[in-house]
């Protein structure tokens, strides 16, 4: 009995292996993708392009090149090639649960505001969530209750209480998103509400690298994501840089990355914990900031502990950061973790200047709407951006804060002009308004064709520190490329092939 049983081990063996060895060695086998023109990323444009890929990574780049026998051939007729794009700062949906408002059609909200914005069930459970636990609801001044400037009113929403009424600093949380724009749902916050200061968590724990926003991106040949933790918190968590597609096991770049920092009013209404004590009803959720100067404290306070920490003094108060926390800051200061400050407005973007200054902090600038007015002191400051996204109508979340109306179309080419290291980005926004057609209106507002291919494949590459591994297609980075079915940002023109580490994860070819 005993020889047969190793008998048949060794039968199935022998049977098995054959199987999978022609299996690894296809997989293994060269590529070489070609289109009529090579977009490098750098600026260089090489016609009749043909890239050889190996082992996942660029071989050669040229026109013509020779095809080692056996190789696997990618060839689309009048197209182009390109890096895989990179958007610098993405918000992803942790859920996977999206809004779309696109031409063709609707999402299936949970609810509908009278206007026709759509608005995710959990936006309506937090309110819920936020009105049964109190049992007072009084008219704020300017504030016509459930009536034209109210984001929810009672007939849609059952039982809840108006999400604005007590509550004016709640209010832009719930407000729909922009019509005719496809974006992530929107919710008040996503982030630790503990602390205003949570630099010790991290959003890859957070995250689902199966979300159906990763297929949303890869559509959009977006190949590397840093993801962004959102800006509830003045000083906010960890992001991470992970890959849109191919083996999840192989997806994550860096588990923890850049801290996001926020000035503005994100803090106060985005996060939608901190509201002001109501008479003598101050609890948990009744804390800093609610101005711009309480914004501008905590993050002063939180270094400043920080420092005091390092030298071995004490540090006091209530709103102290935890001991996790001052290590991270620690590590800020010291330049060991990168740090990044959402701010809009002109006002922001100088205080953000002036307490990195007082700290001796370089952050890279994120949003940065009102930068055209701020060009002298990002540059004398070398402060990198991640503009975006292109708006005149603010989308999204940030429709609900005052700081976009002074939005401008040129600010990226003025960025350009002044030398300001800059990405673009599309922050929260897919589809129709994801990172390819941002370069889309790049272009059509004063951008070359090369600076625009620049600014979503080299530039993001060295801001994250990737310029050795993506962002250019030059020998010995990774094979991360886009085949286009025609010329990139382009109207009427998509990715028709899309390539990480050499494999292919998406193909919209006919057929």
């Amino acid at each position: 009995m005993k020889n047969l049983i190793n008998r048949s081990i060794y039968l199935l063996c022998a049977l098995t292996l054959p199987l999978s060895l022609p299996a690894a060695s296809v997989a293994d086998s060269p590529i070489v993708v070609k289109a009529d023109r090579l977009h490098v990323g750098n600026g260089t444009v090489i016609e009749n392009g043909w890239v050889l890929i190996e082992s996942g990574r660029i071989v050669a780049v040229g026109p013509g090149l020779t095809v080692p026998d056996g190789a696997k051939t990618i060839d689309v007729k009048n197209g182009a090639i390109t890096p895989g794009l990179i958007d610098a700062h993405a918000q992803i949906d942790p859920t996977g649960r999206t809004i779309i408002r696109a031409a063709g059609g609707r999402g299936t909200p949970e609810s509908e505001d009278e206007h026709g914005g759509h608005l995710s069930g959990s936006a309506i459970n937090v309110a819920r969530e936020i009105f049964e636990s109190h049992d007072h609801h009084v008219h704020s001044p300017g504030f016509d209750c459930c009536g034209s400037t109210c984001p929810l009113s009672l007939q849609h929403v059952e039982e809840v209480k108006c999400p604005v009424c007590g509550f004016p600093d709640v209010a832009p949380a719930f407000r729909p998103t922009s019509a005719g724009v496809a974006g992530t749902s929107f919710r008040p916050t996503d982030v630790e509400s503990s602390s205003e200061t949570i630099p010790e968590t991290r959003v890859i724990d957070a995250l689902d690298l199966r979300s159906p926003d990763f297929d949303r991106l890869l559509r959009d040949g977006v190949t590397t994501v840093y993801v962004s933790p959102d800006p509830a918190a003045v000083i906010s968590s960890q992001g991470a840089v992970v890959r849109t597609g191919g083996p999840v096991s192989d997806r994550v770049d860096r588990e923890a990355d850049a801290v996001l920092a926020a000035m503005g009013t994100d803090p106060s209404w985005r996060g939608f914990s901190n509201r002001r004590p109501w008479r003598t009803n101050v609890n948990f959720y009744a804390r800093r900031p609610t101005t711009r100067m309480g914004v501008a404290w905590v993050f002063r306070k939180a270094f400043y502990d920080a420092q005091r920490h390092e030298a071995g003094l004490e540090v006091s108060g209530a709103d102290a950061p935890t001991e996790p926390a001052m290590r991270v800051l620690a590590k800020i200061l010291k330049g060991e973790i990168p740090l990044r400050i959402q701010a809009r407005m002109q006002h922001d973007i100088l205080t953000a200047l002036r307490l990195a200054d007082e700290f001796g902090l370089r952050f890279t600038l994120v949003e940065g709407t009102e930068a055209y007015r701020c060009l002298d002191e990002l540059k004398s400051t070398s402060t990198p951006v991640v503009y975006g996204p292109i708006y005149v109508t603010a989308p999204g979340a940030r429709a609900g804060t005052f700081e976009v109306n002074e939005a401008r179309l040129h600010t990226l080419r003025a960025l350009l002009d002044a030398e300001i290291p800059t990405a673009l980005t599309a922050h929260e926004l897919r589809d129709e308004a994801g990172l390819s057609r941002q370069a889309m209106y790049a272009l059509r507002y004063g951008v070359s064709k090369d600076e625009v291919t620049r600014l979503v494949t080299e530039m993001p590459a060295k801001l994250l520190g990737l310029a050795d591994e993506i962002g250019t297609i030059e020998p010995g980075k990774r094979a991360d490329l886009v085949l286009w079915n025609g010329e990139p940002f382009n109207g009427v023109s998509k990715p028709a092939v899309v390539l990480i580490d050499g494999k292919i994860v998406l193909d919209q070819r006919p057929g």
